[in-house]
Protein backbone atom coordinates (compact mmCIF):
# COMPACT_ATOMS: atom_id res chain seq x y z
CA UNK A 1 0.00 0.00 0.00
CA UNK A 2 2.84 2.36 0.92
CA UNK A 3 4.52 1.78 -2.46
CA UNK A 4 1.25 2.60 -4.25
CA UNK A 5 0.90 5.88 -2.34
CA UNK A 6 4.49 6.87 -3.16
CA UNK A 7 3.85 6.07 -6.82
CA UNK A 8 0.70 8.21 -6.82
CA UNK A 9 2.61 11.12 -5.25
CA UNK A 10 5.42 10.82 -7.83
CA UNK A 11 2.91 10.78 -10.71
CA UNK A 12 1.05 13.79 -9.26
CA UNK A 13 4.30 15.78 -8.82
CA UNK A 14 5.41 14.91 -12.36
CA UNK A 15 2.05 15.95 -13.79
CA UNK A 16 2.14 19.24 -11.88
CA UNK A 17 5.70 19.92 -13.05
CA UNK A 18 4.76 19.18 -16.65
CA UNK A 19 1.76 21.55 -16.54
CA UNK A 20 3.83 24.25 -14.84
CA UNK A 21 6.68 24.01 -17.35
CA UNK A 22 4.27 23.91 -20.29
CA UNK A 23 2.45 27.02 -19.05
CA UNK A 24 5.74 28.79 -18.47
CA UNK A 25 6.75 28.11 -22.06
CA UNK A 26 3.44 29.45 -23.40
CA UNK A 27 3.47 32.56 -21.23
CA UNK A 28 3.97 35.75 -23.25
CA UNK A 29 7.03 37.70 -22.03
CA UNK A 30 6.08 40.99 -20.41
CA UNK A 31 6.83 43.97 -22.64
CA UNK A 32 8.53 46.99 -21.10
CA UNK A 33 6.39 50.09 -21.74
CA UNK A 34 6.88 53.83 -21.44
CA UNK A 35 5.62 55.72 -18.43
CA UNK A 36 3.31 57.81 -20.64
CA UNK A 37 0.07 56.13 -21.68
CA UNK A 38 -2.11 56.50 -24.75
CA UNK A 39 -5.63 57.76 -24.08
CA UNK A 40 -8.28 55.91 -26.10
CA UNK A 41 -11.31 58.17 -26.63
CA UNK A 42 -13.29 55.91 -28.93
CA UNK A 43 -13.13 52.37 -30.28
CA UNK A 44 -15.61 50.41 -32.33
CA UNK A 45 -16.31 47.63 -34.80
CA UNK A 46 -18.28 48.29 -38.00
CA UNK A 47 -18.99 45.28 -40.16
CA UNK A 48 -15.83 43.20 -39.91
CA UNK A 49 -13.38 46.04 -39.14
CA UNK A 50 -12.02 47.50 -35.92
CA UNK A 51 -10.89 51.08 -35.36
CA UNK A 52 -9.97 53.28 -32.43
CA UNK A 53 -9.17 56.95 -31.85
CA UNK A 54 -6.72 58.24 -29.29
CA UNK A 55 -3.98 60.65 -28.34
CA UNK A 56 -0.79 60.82 -26.27
CA UNK A 57 2.25 62.95 -25.54
CA UNK A 58 5.58 61.53 -26.60
CA UNK A 59 8.84 62.42 -24.85
CA UNK A 60 11.00 62.21 -27.97
CA UNK A 61 9.08 63.49 -30.99
CA UNK A 62 11.89 62.69 -33.46
CA UNK A 63 10.64 59.21 -34.23
CA UNK A 64 10.94 57.64 -37.67
CA UNK A 65 7.68 55.72 -37.55
CA UNK A 66 4.66 55.17 -35.33
CA UNK A 67 2.30 52.19 -35.62
CA UNK A 68 -0.25 50.28 -33.62
CA UNK A 69 1.07 46.81 -32.85
CA UNK A 70 -0.47 43.55 -31.65
CA UNK A 71 1.86 41.65 -29.33
CA UNK A 72 1.68 37.95 -28.44
CA UNK A 73 5.38 37.28 -28.07
CA UNK A 74 5.76 38.47 -31.64
CA UNK A 75 4.61 41.72 -33.21
CA UNK A 76 1.97 42.37 -35.83
CA UNK A 77 2.04 46.02 -36.89
CA UNK A 78 -1.06 47.97 -37.96
CA UNK A 79 -0.59 51.17 -39.94
CA UNK A 80 -2.33 54.22 -38.47
CA UNK A 81 -3.25 57.72 -39.60
CA UNK A 82 -1.86 60.32 -37.21
CA UNK A 83 -1.45 64.05 -36.75
CA UNK A 84 1.42 65.54 -34.78
CA UNK A 85 1.54 68.84 -32.93
CA UNK A 86 5.08 68.97 -31.52
CA UNK A 87 4.96 66.20 -28.89
CA UNK A 88 1.20 65.53 -29.03
CA UNK A 89 -0.01 62.75 -31.31
CA UNK A 90 -3.63 62.06 -32.29
CA UNK A 91 -4.37 58.94 -34.32
CA UNK A 92 -6.76 56.31 -35.61
CA UNK A 93 -6.52 53.38 -38.00
CA UNK A 94 -8.68 54.87 -40.78
CA UNK A 95 -10.21 58.28 -40.15
CA UNK A 96 -11.94 58.41 -43.54
CA UNK A 97 -13.89 55.13 -43.65
CA UNK A 98 -15.60 53.42 -40.72
CA UNK A 99 -15.77 50.07 -42.56
CA UNK A 100 -12.11 49.96 -43.53
CA UNK A 101 -10.01 49.70 -40.36
CA UNK A 102 -8.30 46.55 -39.06
CA UNK A 103 -9.88 43.37 -40.45
CA UNK A 104 -10.66 41.26 -37.38
CA UNK A 105 -11.29 37.93 -39.07
CA UNK A 106 -7.60 37.57 -40.00
CA UNK A 107 -6.60 37.17 -36.33
CA UNK A 108 -5.57 33.63 -35.41
CA UNK A 109 -6.67 32.22 -32.06
CA UNK A 110 -4.65 33.44 -29.11
CA UNK A 111 -4.20 36.46 -26.84
CA UNK A 112 -2.90 39.75 -28.24
CA UNK A 113 -1.96 42.92 -26.37
CA UNK A 114 -2.34 46.23 -28.17
CA UNK A 115 0.32 48.99 -28.01
CA UNK A 116 1.54 52.04 -29.85
CA UNK A 117 5.10 51.49 -31.07
CA UNK A 118 7.45 54.39 -31.85
CA UNK A 119 10.61 53.49 -33.81
CA UNK A 120 13.83 55.50 -33.77
CA UNK A 121 16.62 54.82 -36.25
CA UNK A 122 20.16 54.75 -34.75
CA UNK A 123 22.06 58.02 -34.72
CA UNK A 124 25.32 56.22 -35.36
CA UNK A 125 26.03 53.83 -38.21
CA UNK A 126 26.59 50.81 -35.96
CA UNK A 127 23.86 51.76 -33.47
CA UNK A 128 20.69 49.82 -32.75
CA UNK A 129 17.10 50.67 -33.69
CA UNK A 130 15.19 51.83 -30.59
CA UNK A 131 11.56 50.91 -30.10
CA UNK A 132 9.35 52.48 -27.41
CA UNK A 133 6.00 50.93 -26.50
CA UNK A 134 3.01 52.77 -25.04
CA UNK A 135 0.11 51.02 -23.29
CA UNK A 136 -3.45 51.99 -24.23
CA UNK A 137 -5.62 53.49 -21.48
CA UNK A 138 -9.28 52.91 -22.38
CA UNK A 139 -11.19 56.04 -21.35
CA UNK A 140 -14.40 55.14 -23.20
CA UNK A 141 -17.70 53.94 -21.75
CA UNK A 142 -17.09 50.49 -23.22
CA UNK A 143 -15.00 48.22 -20.98
CA UNK A 144 -15.44 45.13 -23.13
CA UNK A 145 -17.09 44.11 -26.39
CA UNK A 146 -17.45 40.72 -28.05
CA UNK A 147 -17.23 40.25 -31.81
CA UNK A 148 -18.04 37.05 -33.71
CA UNK A 149 -16.16 36.39 -36.93
CA UNK A 150 -17.67 35.19 -40.17
CA UNK A 151 -18.86 31.60 -39.95
CA UNK A 152 -15.91 30.06 -41.77
CA UNK A 153 -13.43 31.17 -39.08
CA UNK A 154 -15.88 30.41 -36.23
CA UNK A 155 -14.03 32.63 -33.74
CA UNK A 156 -15.12 34.81 -30.85
CA UNK A 157 -13.01 37.92 -30.14
CA UNK A 158 -13.24 39.59 -26.75
CA UNK A 159 -11.79 43.09 -26.77
CA UNK A 160 -11.14 44.46 -23.30
CA UNK A 161 -8.81 46.36 -20.96
CA UNK A 162 -8.76 44.03 -17.97
CA UNK A 163 -5.34 42.39 -18.01
CA UNK A 164 -1.90 42.53 -16.43
CA UNK A 165 -0.39 45.50 -18.28
CA UNK A 166 -3.07 46.98 -18.37
CA UNK A 167 -3.63 47.82 -22.02
CA UNK A 168 -6.26 46.86 -24.57
CA UNK A 169 -6.33 43.15 -25.33
CA UNK A 170 -7.81 40.88 -28.00
CA UNK A 171 -8.63 37.36 -26.82
CA UNK A 172 -9.45 35.14 -29.81
CA UNK A 173 -11.04 31.76 -29.10
CA UNK A 174 -13.17 29.21 -30.90
CA UNK A 175 -16.86 30.08 -30.77
CA UNK A 176 -18.37 27.34 -28.63
CA UNK A 177 -21.43 29.03 -27.14
CA UNK A 178 -24.89 28.15 -28.36
CA UNK A 179 -25.96 31.62 -29.46
CA UNK A 180 -27.40 31.99 -32.93
CA UNK A 181 -24.73 33.90 -34.81
CA UNK A 182 -25.07 34.81 -38.47
CA UNK A 183 -22.80 36.37 -41.07
CA UNK A 184 -25.49 38.30 -42.92
CA UNK A 185 -29.06 39.45 -42.24
CA UNK A 186 -31.38 39.97 -45.19
CA UNK A 187 -34.40 42.16 -44.54
CA UNK A 188 -37.31 41.62 -46.98
CA UNK A 189 -38.87 45.08 -46.74
CA UNK A 190 -42.43 45.50 -45.42
CA UNK A 191 -44.62 42.46 -44.61
CA UNK A 192 -47.81 41.69 -42.70
CA UNK A 193 -50.26 44.59 -42.66
CA UNK A 194 -47.69 46.73 -44.48
CA UNK A 195 -47.50 45.45 -48.05
CA UNK A 196 -45.45 48.41 -49.27
CA UNK A 197 -46.03 49.61 -52.82
CA UNK A 198 -48.92 47.82 -54.54
CA UNK A 199 -49.36 47.91 -58.32
CA UNK A 200 -52.20 45.80 -59.76
CA UNK A 201 -51.52 42.31 -58.34
CA UNK A 202 -47.86 43.00 -57.57
CA UNK A 203 -46.94 43.86 -53.97
CA UNK A 204 -43.56 45.06 -52.77
CA UNK A 205 -43.57 42.76 -49.72
CA UNK A 206 -44.03 39.67 -51.92
CA UNK A 207 -41.25 40.68 -54.30
CA UNK A 208 -38.75 41.44 -51.54
CA UNK A 209 -39.51 38.07 -49.91
CA UNK A 210 -38.93 36.19 -53.18
CA UNK A 211 -35.58 37.91 -53.74
CA UNK A 212 -34.55 37.49 -50.08
CA UNK A 213 -35.23 33.74 -50.12
CA UNK A 214 -33.37 33.23 -53.40
CA UNK A 215 -30.40 35.31 -52.20
CA UNK A 216 -30.28 33.43 -48.90
CA UNK A 217 -30.17 30.08 -50.70
CA UNK A 218 -27.34 31.20 -52.99
CA UNK A 219 -25.26 32.65 -50.15
CA UNK A 220 -25.72 29.56 -48.00
CA UNK A 221 -24.48 27.43 -50.88
CA UNK A 222 -21.33 29.58 -50.79
CA UNK A 223 -20.77 29.00 -47.07
CA UNK A 224 -22.35 32.10 -45.50
CA UNK A 225 -24.88 31.89 -42.68
CA UNK A 226 -27.94 34.04 -43.38
CA UNK A 227 -30.81 35.26 -41.19
CA UNK A 228 -34.07 36.70 -42.59
CA UNK A 229 -35.86 39.36 -40.53
CA UNK A 230 -39.15 37.69 -41.51
CA UNK A 231 -40.15 34.49 -43.26
CA UNK A 232 -42.86 33.88 -45.83
CA UNK A 233 -46.26 33.76 -44.11
CA UNK A 234 -44.86 34.66 -40.68
CA UNK A 235 -47.12 37.71 -40.49
CA UNK A 236 -50.74 37.78 -41.67
CA UNK A 237 -52.24 40.82 -43.38
CA UNK A 238 -53.74 41.78 -40.00
CA UNK A 239 -50.41 41.72 -38.13
CA UNK A 240 -47.80 44.44 -37.83
CA UNK A 241 -44.09 43.66 -37.93
CA UNK A 242 -42.35 45.83 -35.37
CA UNK A 243 -39.39 48.00 -36.27
CA UNK A 244 -37.93 47.93 -32.75
CA UNK A 245 -38.13 45.87 -29.53
CA UNK A 246 -37.44 42.13 -29.47
CA UNK A 247 -37.76 40.68 -32.99
CA UNK A 248 -38.04 44.16 -34.49
CA UNK A 249 -36.48 44.26 -37.95
CA UNK A 250 -33.92 46.93 -36.95
CA UNK A 251 -32.96 44.96 -33.82
CA UNK A 252 -32.64 41.44 -35.25
CA UNK A 253 -29.29 42.07 -37.05
CA UNK A 254 -27.65 43.04 -33.74
CA UNK A 255 -29.36 40.22 -31.84
CA UNK A 256 -27.85 37.60 -34.17
CA UNK A 257 -24.44 39.33 -34.31
CA UNK A 258 -24.57 39.89 -38.08
CA UNK A 259 -21.68 41.62 -39.72
CA UNK A 260 -23.77 42.84 -42.69
CA UNK A 261 -27.44 43.60 -43.34
CA UNK A 262 -29.08 43.98 -46.75
CA UNK A 263 -32.55 45.57 -46.66
CA UNK A 264 -34.58 45.02 -49.85
CA UNK A 265 -37.19 47.47 -51.17
CA UNK A 266 -38.86 48.79 -54.30
CA UNK A 267 -39.72 52.40 -55.02
CA UNK A 268 -42.88 54.14 -56.22
CA UNK A 269 -43.68 57.61 -57.49
CA UNK A 270 -46.65 59.64 -58.69
CA UNK A 271 -44.91 60.03 -62.04
CA UNK A 272 -44.57 56.86 -64.12
CA UNK A 273 -41.45 58.16 -65.85
CA UNK A 274 -39.38 58.07 -62.63
CA UNK A 275 -37.22 54.95 -62.59
CA UNK A 276 -33.91 53.40 -61.59
CA UNK A 277 -31.87 51.55 -58.97
CA UNK A 278 -30.85 53.35 -55.74
CA UNK A 279 -28.47 51.84 -53.16
CA UNK A 280 -28.43 53.65 -49.79
CA UNK A 281 -25.51 53.52 -47.36
CA UNK A 282 -24.11 54.85 -44.12
CA UNK A 283 -21.84 57.90 -44.14
CA UNK A 284 -18.03 57.86 -44.19
CA UNK A 285 -17.60 54.39 -45.65
CA UNK A 286 -15.63 52.62 -48.32
CA UNK A 287 -18.18 52.38 -51.16
CA UNK A 288 -16.77 49.28 -52.89
CA UNK A 289 -19.64 46.99 -51.89
CA UNK A 290 -22.29 49.62 -52.70
CA UNK A 291 -20.74 50.24 -56.13
CA UNK A 292 -20.62 46.48 -56.70
CA UNK A 293 -24.34 46.15 -55.98
CA UNK A 294 -25.04 48.78 -58.64
CA UNK A 295 -22.70 47.22 -61.18
CA UNK A 296 -23.96 43.66 -60.77
CA UNK A 297 -27.68 44.42 -60.43
CA UNK A 298 -27.76 46.62 -63.53
CA UNK A 299 -25.75 44.06 -65.50
CA UNK A 300 -27.90 41.07 -64.48
CA UNK A 301 -31.38 42.65 -64.65
CA UNK A 302 -31.23 45.47 -67.19
CA UNK A 303 -32.40 48.00 -64.57
CA UNK A 304 -30.68 51.36 -65.04
CA UNK A 305 -29.35 53.58 -62.26
CA UNK A 306 -31.69 56.25 -60.94
CA UNK A 307 -31.51 59.78 -62.33
CA UNK A 308 -32.19 61.12 -58.81
CA UNK A 309 -29.32 63.45 -57.84
CA UNK A 310 -30.36 64.20 -54.24
CA UNK A 311 -27.84 62.69 -51.78
CA UNK A 312 -26.07 60.85 -54.61
CA UNK A 313 -22.37 60.09 -54.04
CA UNK A 314 -21.79 57.76 -57.02
CA UNK A 315 -24.03 56.61 -59.89
CA UNK A 316 -26.84 54.69 -58.19
CA UNK A 317 -25.32 55.11 -54.70
CA UNK A 318 -26.78 57.47 -52.07
CA UNK A 319 -25.91 58.54 -48.52
CA UNK A 320 -28.67 60.42 -46.72
CA UNK A 321 -28.10 61.80 -43.24
CA UNK A 322 -30.67 64.10 -41.67
CA UNK A 323 -30.46 67.72 -42.80
CA UNK A 324 -31.12 70.50 -40.25
CA UNK A 325 -34.61 70.94 -41.67
CA UNK A 326 -35.26 67.19 -41.49
CA UNK A 327 -34.14 67.13 -37.85
CA UNK A 328 -36.73 69.81 -37.04
CA UNK A 329 -39.44 67.99 -39.00
CA UNK A 330 -38.62 64.65 -37.36
CA UNK A 331 -39.33 66.10 -33.90
CA UNK A 332 -42.29 68.25 -34.91
CA UNK A 333 -45.42 67.45 -32.93
CA UNK A 334 -43.60 65.66 -30.11
CA UNK A 335 -44.85 68.17 -27.52
CA UNK A 336 -48.47 67.71 -28.58
CA UNK A 337 -48.10 63.93 -28.39
CA UNK A 338 -46.30 64.23 -25.03
CA UNK A 339 -43.25 62.41 -26.47
CA UNK A 340 -39.71 62.89 -25.22
CA UNK A 341 -37.56 64.25 -28.10
CA UNK A 342 -34.88 61.89 -29.39
CA UNK A 343 -31.29 62.97 -29.92
CA UNK A 344 -31.65 63.38 -33.69
CA UNK A 345 -28.63 65.06 -35.31
CA UNK A 346 -27.13 65.53 -38.74
CA UNK A 347 -24.87 62.57 -37.86
CA UNK A 348 -27.95 60.32 -37.88
CA UNK A 349 -28.74 58.36 -41.02
CA UNK A 350 -32.19 59.21 -42.35
CA UNK A 351 -33.16 55.58 -43.02
CA UNK A 352 -33.94 53.80 -39.77
CA UNK A 353 -32.77 50.40 -41.02
CA UNK A 354 -29.26 51.78 -41.64
CA UNK A 355 -29.28 54.12 -38.65
CA UNK A 356 -30.50 51.81 -35.90
CA UNK A 357 -28.45 48.75 -36.90
CA UNK A 358 -25.22 50.78 -36.84
CA UNK A 359 -25.36 52.07 -33.24
CA UNK A 360 -23.09 55.02 -32.47
CA UNK A 361 -21.47 54.79 -35.91
CA UNK A 362 -24.66 55.79 -37.75
CA UNK A 363 -26.29 58.08 -35.17
CA UNK A 364 -28.92 55.64 -33.83
CA UNK A 365 -31.25 57.33 -31.34
CA UNK A 366 -34.30 55.16 -30.57
CA UNK A 367 -33.71 54.69 -26.85
CA UNK A 368 -36.41 53.98 -24.24
CA UNK A 369 -37.67 57.59 -24.14
CA UNK A 370 -40.96 56.64 -25.83
CA UNK A 371 -40.95 52.92 -25.20
CA UNK A 372 -44.73 52.44 -25.01
CA UNK A 373 -45.47 54.41 -28.17
CA UNK A 374 -42.48 53.71 -30.43
CA UNK A 375 -40.53 50.87 -28.84
CA UNK A 376 -36.84 50.77 -28.08
CA UNK A 377 -33.61 49.71 -29.73
CA UNK A 378 -31.40 48.19 -27.01
CA UNK A 379 -28.39 48.62 -29.32
CA UNK A 380 -28.84 52.33 -30.10
CA UNK A 381 -25.63 53.19 -28.22
CA UNK A 382 -23.62 50.12 -29.22
CA UNK A 383 -20.06 50.56 -30.49
CA UNK A 384 -20.51 47.42 -32.58
CA UNK A 385 -22.25 48.44 -35.80
CA UNK A 386 -23.78 46.22 -38.46
CA UNK A 387 -22.70 47.37 -41.93
CA UNK A 388 -26.08 47.93 -43.58
CA UNK A 389 -27.22 48.69 -47.14
CA UNK A 390 -30.76 49.50 -48.21
CA UNK A 391 -31.45 48.58 -51.84
CA UNK A 392 -34.32 50.29 -53.70
CA UNK A 393 -34.37 47.84 -56.58
CA UNK A 394 -36.47 49.86 -59.04
CA UNK A 395 -39.82 51.67 -59.41
CA UNK A 396 -42.95 49.54 -59.48
CA UNK A 397 -44.86 52.57 -60.80
CA UNK A 398 -42.79 52.60 -64.00
CA UNK A 399 -44.50 50.09 -66.39
CA UNK A 400 -41.30 49.20 -68.26
CA UNK A 401 -39.36 48.75 -65.05
CA UNK A 402 -42.18 46.72 -63.48
CA UNK A 403 -41.87 44.18 -66.31
CA UNK A 404 -38.11 44.02 -65.82
CA UNK A 405 -38.52 43.53 -62.07
CA UNK A 406 -41.07 40.72 -62.16
CA UNK A 407 -39.10 38.79 -64.79
CA UNK A 408 -35.72 39.11 -63.03
CA UNK A 409 -36.28 37.83 -59.48
CA UNK A 410 -33.56 35.19 -59.75
CA UNK A 411 -31.19 37.63 -61.45
CA UNK A 412 -31.60 40.13 -58.58
CA UNK A 413 -30.66 37.38 -56.15
CA UNK A 414 -27.73 36.30 -58.28
CA UNK A 415 -26.39 39.87 -58.51
CA UNK A 416 -26.74 40.61 -54.79
CA UNK A 417 -25.06 37.33 -53.82
CA UNK A 418 -22.29 37.92 -56.34
CA UNK A 419 -21.50 41.35 -54.86
CA UNK A 420 -21.35 39.94 -51.34
CA UNK A 421 -19.13 37.03 -52.39
CA UNK A 422 -16.74 39.32 -54.28
CA UNK A 423 -16.43 41.96 -51.55
CA UNK A 424 -16.76 40.17 -48.22
CA UNK A 425 -13.78 38.10 -47.13
CA UNK A 426 -14.50 34.63 -45.84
Amino acid sequence: MKKILILIVIIAVAAFAYIFITNQKEEIPILETAEEKVTIDNYYVYGTHFDLEGSFNIEDANFDDIVLTLYNGEFQDIKIDYDQDVTNITFNINKEEINNGFYLDDLERGTYYLFIKATYEPEEEDGEVKEVYYALDNQTDYDEITYYTLHEKNNKIEINSNNNYPTMMFNVTEKKDSKEVYDITIDPGHGGMDSGANIDDVTESDLTMQIAEATKETLEDEGFTVKLTRTDGEYTENEVMEEYNENGRAVIPQEVKSKYTISLHFNSNDYESVRGLEVYTANNINYDLANSFVENITAETGIEVSTNRLFRVNPGVYTHNFTETEVENALAGYEEKDYVPYNVTTNSNYLYMIRETGGILTGAYVDDSNEEEVGTNPYYNSNIGVETYLLELGYLTNPTELDLITSNIDNYAKAIAKSISENIKK
